[in-house]
């Protein structure tokens, strides 16, 4: 978020729109159940690793832009430990507070700052960052510009965190389309006149054989 070309679009788009599908609706009910059991964003998780745990990063296809690893580059090299502190405040607490309904992540590029922060800034109360309502947290990120082609391989399983366990997400059910009947011609009962119309005409040629075969009455 914040970190890839362009600022605002394109594989940084991507980021933001699944960090906001995450935090809200059934992901972030599965990652609050989770939370009670493991602390996702305490001192002893790093955010890219929980970022990679939980899907949070780009995975479409963008050509010779490595997107998936420029952002776990940026995560881990870019991003200021303060920076990362505040978010991870910001998450821990919607993970235990019910009133908060969503947290929406977003990004601004400003060529004046030295290093990507929150907006306003790090160290605000977290009812600064919170929405006039008070029901969903604002996670504004302000960069300075795109990062260059910088990049590195997510923390993985075989570079966990303390405390780790699986995270169980719902499953995908599907519905199975119904069909219709169609009106033309295509339903049983068309069918059965059809046949019952042969067997008619079938009949009428049978007797007329037998009526010429009969010896007429004189």
């Amino acid at each position: 978020m914040g970190a890839l070309l362009p600022v605002g679009s394109g594989p940084d788009a991507e980021i933001v729109d699944r960090l906001n599908e995450l935090f809200t609706g059934k992901d972030l009910a599965t990652l609050r159940k989770h939370n009670k059991k493991e602390k996702l964003f305490d001192p002893s998780h790093r955010l890219r690793r929980v970022a990679f745990r939980i899907g949070a990063y780009p995975s479409k296809d963008y050509g010779k832009d490595d997107a998936k690893r420029k952002w776990f580059f940026f995560l881990h090299h870019v991003l200021p430990p303060d920076t990362q502190d505040a978010i991870k405040r910001i998450l821990g607490d919607a993970m235990t507070r019910t009133a908060i309904k969503a947290v929406k992540f977003s990004v601004e590029e400003n060529s004046v700052v030295t290093h990507p922060h929150l907006f306003p800034s790090n160290n605000e109360p977290l009812a600064n960052y919170l929405n006039a309502a008070g029901t969903t947290y604002l996670v504004h990120l302000v960069v300075q510009g795109p990062m260059d082609d910088s990049a590195e391989d997510p923390p993985g399983d075989n570079d966990p965190d303390n405390g780790e366990q699986p995270i169980t997400w719902p499953e995908l059910s599907l519905r199975r389309p119904t069909f219709g009947r169609t009106k033309s011609g295509g339903g049983k009962g068309a069918g059965k006149k059809k046949v019952a119309g042969k067997k008619k005409a079938v009949s009428k040629k049978k007797a007329g054989k037998k009526a010429a075969k009969r010896p007429r009455k004189r």
